[in-house]
């Protein structure tokens, strides 16, 4: 704090010293700050390119296969992702309808990623859960960068004899909701005519991060689904 007493007199009340300069003092303090901010300023874009770089390297590197043509399954003209998880279970369909729904209550609230979660579609008569989900993908995060994406999607589960089918469908995101927010669905960002190169072994610069997330969180879900399910 600059200290406008001197002498234990009111700092207003005594000339400036004409050999310092009383207006230089606050030119330099006023050019001080300005330079500060400019330093700020550049920083701030130097991280922002670094991270821009840092990213166009990235999808230029190898892409592990996994991610590649047909990882990103489209049917009727919609993204729709889908596992069959097969298992031996002696508890007939309504129970496990009722173990599945008790699943996506305790998995979603316990998942601070997760921003809303809604019962859309469920049926007991059909076997079926179906969830719609609002929650955040990170991309990086890092005391000075925090990139992240809503996703929007329906996770629904079909019971049926031996198995139950995981389907995640209906994707979209809302992205930059901090900066200037962008909405688009998974059919214009992610599938293979849309992220890939025509060669079909690199990313499209920008889409890549969002295809990965997108198929490790289904991975993810379906996963914990199966080990549910086969520890009961």
């Amino acid at each position: 704090m600059l200290n406008f007493m001197a002498n234990g007199n009111n700092f207003h009340n005594k000339p400036f010293n004409k050999g310092l300069g009383g207006h230089s003092h606050f030119t330099t303090l006023k050019n001080l700050i300005a330079t500060m901010k400019n330093l700020i300023l550049t920083l701030v874009l130097a991280l922002v390119c670094c991270g821009a770089s840092a990213q166009l390297i990235k999808e230029k590197e190898p892409v592990d296969p996994k991610y590649l043509a047909g990882a990103v399954p489209v049917v009727d003209g919609k993204v729709t992702f889908s596992r069959d998880i097969e298992f031996k279970s002696s508890l007939p369909a309504d129970s496990l309808y009722h173990l599945l729904a008790r699943w996506t209550g305790g998995y979603f609230s316990a998942n601070p990623d997760v921003l809303m979660r809604k019962n859309i579609n469920s049926s007991l008569a059909d076997h079926r859960v179906e969830v719609g989900v609002v929650q955040y993908l990170t991309f990086k995060k890092s005391a000075l960068v925090l990139d992240r994406t809503q996703i929007i999607y329906a996770l629904t589960m079909q019971i049926a004899e031996g198995k139950v089918t995981v389907k995640m469908s209906d994707i979209s995101y809302y992205y930059e909701e901090d900066r200037v927010p962008e909405k688009f669905k998974a059919e214009e960002w992610i599938t293979d005519k849309m992220a890939l190169n025509k060669k079909m072994t690199r990313y499209v610069h920008g889409h890549g991060k969002f295809r990965e997330k997108t198929i490790d969180l289904f991975d993810n879900l379906a996963a914990d689904v199966k080990f549910f399910l086969e520890s009961k």
